[in-house]
């Protein structure tokens, strides 16, 4: 079963019908003078590493490497670096500085965590991926010399040194996508795939995943739960499907209805799901731990301890949602909203304080120390010091990551600093730099993975699950 597995596993990422361009190869298309680019591996889930090396330049030899990748809407999204080839005309961009271009210094996955839209596109655009069956392509290449983005993108730039496609796959081989109708319940369910006998076969833990004001339907996170073996229900709350266009007043039954959809799931084991949210999904998931006992871990990434934007109402009892205070909004020359200070002060308002010490849940508060939306390393320890004061009797944490902006997703998601904002009408900065915010989302995910096995562990099969997919993928 294990070769099986292996065997199919290998035929997915390689020949994968998602990829319109042919075989993949590891092999440069183009390699005047015997230059080489190899990637390994060449096709991978989005959130393992990869090594790029050029092999065949001549010793001390200046070249510019270049990284591109189109999102759902076909926005050409780009990355370059500079670097001097070694004394025996290689670059290891593990082992070698980068000179200059997005990012200096070794940087091993900076050509994907570096990627910004290209100059002919609009500058604050968030990389959006919507269509998760299918890969990121992106496209490597090689150019003589160190290069800007401008002369990268003119159409006299010259044929390159070599040039290569990587895929990087957010659904293993086998992972169930279904769309989900239930009750006023809409979203996304996946499941990890049956191919993992070792482990049992499932049932598999059960979570739940929302994001933030962008609104719509976001399934990477999700799929990427379900390919690391967790049956993750992607949930929409607004635009998207019937439900309201615009953000508007939350009733907890909604949440509670998608809790009950999740544990009738057969391959759904236990009584008890975890939830994860990003920003307004985040005081959402520390919603549902106060007020529905099913939720038994909780993560929440760089946002309030109330409810925020709109208020929520739990039976009886309405939350009400922070006033903003627009005097300290501050917009720059460009046209950028720093809006990091515009919530009040939770201490002043404490009803609207959502009251986790009544939760029977485990809590992991990340948090980005960059974050330039919202003050969420005040608000994490607000939260923490609130459990502490109640001798909450389970486990609370707070891990905060230097250099690390608002949106911490999956790694080597592009690292989006700035972009634009439906509510501001303007664009909105998130804050965070390349290398920090791509070694954050490392190290945040790992956390994830680790608190989410532990908190909604089934015995001895969890660890064995965990053991299998660490072998197989």
């Amino acid at each position: 079963m294990h070769r099986s597995f292996c065997s199919q596993l290998k035929t997915y990422f390689i020949q994968t019908k998602c990829c319109s361009l042919g075989a993949v190869s590891n092999m440069s298309s183009a390699q005047p003078k015997g230059v080489e680019m190899v990637v390994e591996p060449v096709s991978c889930l989005h959130d393992e590493p990869v090594s790029i090396r050029v092999h065949g330049l001549n010793p001390g030899q200046d070249v510019t490497l270049q990284a591109s990748m189109k999102d759902s809407k076909g926005i050409n999204f780009l990355s370059y670096a500079h670097y001097r080839a070694d004394s025996s005309g290689q670059v290891d961009v593990s082992k070698l500085e980068s000179l200059g271009g997005h990012y200096k210094g070794i940087f091993p996955m900076g050509l994907i965590g570096s990627l910004v839209p290209a100059p002919n596109e609009y500058k604050y655009t968030r990389f959006f991926k919507r269509d998760v069956e299918n890969p990121n392509i992106v496209k490597m290449t090689v150019h003589k010399g160190h290069l800007s983005d401008e002369a990268l993108c003119s159409p006299v730039v010259g044929e390159p040194l070599a040039t290569l496609t990587h895929l990087r796959h957010y659904m293993s081989p086998g992972v169930q996508r279904i769309p989900v109708r239930f009750g006023k319940v809409r979203g996304c369910l996946f499941l990890p795939p049956d191919l993992y006998i070792i482990a049992g076969n499932g049932p598999f833990p059960g979570v739940i995943d929302m994001f933030g004001s962008a609104g719509g339907l976001l399934e990477y996170r999700s799929a990427q739960l379900a390919s690391r073996g967790f049956a993750s229900l992607a949930l929409a709350f607004f635009a998207y499907d019937d439900l309201p266009k615009h953000l508007e007043e939350f009733n907890i039954a909604y949440f509670e209805e998608a809790v009950e959809f999740l544990l009738k799931q057969e391959k759904v084991f236990g009584d008890g799901v975890g939830v994860i949210g990003t920003s307004k999904g985040g005081d959402l998931a520390l919603s549902m731990a106060a007020f529905i006992p099913s939720v038994h871990a909780c993560i929440v990434i760089n946002c309030c301890n109330t409810p925020s934007v709109k208020g929520l109402r739990v039976r009886d009892c309405f939350y009400t949602p922070l006033n903003h205070v627009f005097r300290n909004v501050r917009v720059s020359d460009e046209g950028v909203v720093f809006g990091k200070e515009i919530a009040q002060d939770p201490r002043l308002h404490p009803e609207s304080i959502i009251p986790i010490e009544k939760s029977q849940s485990a809590f992991l508060f990340l948090v980005g120390s960059d974050d330039q939306n919202v003050k969420s390393e005040f608000f994490a320890q607000l939260s923490y010091q609130r459990l502490r004061d109640h001798s909450y009797p389970k486990h609370y944490e707070v891990s905060s990551y230097p250099g690390a902006g608002h949106l911490i997703e999956p790694p080597y998601s592009p690292h989006t600093p700035i972009s634009f904002h439906n509510s501001y009408a303007l664009p909105l900065i998130w804050g965070g730099t390349s290398k920090h915010h791509t070694l954050a989302q490392v190290q945040a995910w790992s956390k994830v993975l680790d608190f989410l096995r532990v908190h909604l562990a089934k015995g001895e099969s969890i660890s064995k699950h965990k053991c299998a997919l660490k072998s197989h993928l």
